[in-house]
C-alpha cells in the first residue's frame, strides 16, 4: 500500500483536491507543477498499478500527461535527479514504458 511517506521520500508534497476530495501527490517546478493520481484519477494506493502524471502551468492550465507503469518506475526516474529540477520534469515528461 502506497502512503504519503513513500512519495515524501521522493520529495513530493501531498494535498487534497476540494472538488474530487482525493489525495494527490505533486511537485512544484519553476513555471509548472505536476499531480500524480492512479489510472482512475484517484489517490494512488497500489505500488504495482499505473500512475498518471499530469502537468499544469502556473495558472493551472493543463500542459501534458504521462503514464508510468508503477511506483518503481517513478522511483527509478527520480533516482539521482534533484527534486523540482528541469531534468526531473523532462525525464517524467519523456518517459516511455519499456517494451515487454
Amino acid at each position: 500500500m502506497l502512503t504519503a511517506k513513500d512519495f515524501e521520500k521522493l520529495n513530493f508534497w501531498e494535498d487534497t483536491t476540494p472538488e474530487e476530495n482525493i489525495t494527490v501527490y505533486g511537485m512544484d517546478f519553476a513555471e509548472s507543477y505536476i499531480f500524480i493520481t492512479d489510472d482512475n484519477g484517484a489517490t494512488p494506493a497500489d505500488p504495482k498499478k499505473p500512475l498518471i502524471i499530469a502537468a499544469y502551468d502556473e495558472n493551472g492550465s493543463f500542459l501534458w500527461f504521462n503514464e508510468l507503469p508503477d511506483f518503481a518506475a517513478l522511483q527509478s526516474i527520480c533516482q539521482g535527479k534533484e527534486a523540482a529540477s528541469d531534468e526531473l520534469l523532462e525525464a517524467i515528461r519523456t518517459y516511455v514504458k519499456p517494451q515487454e
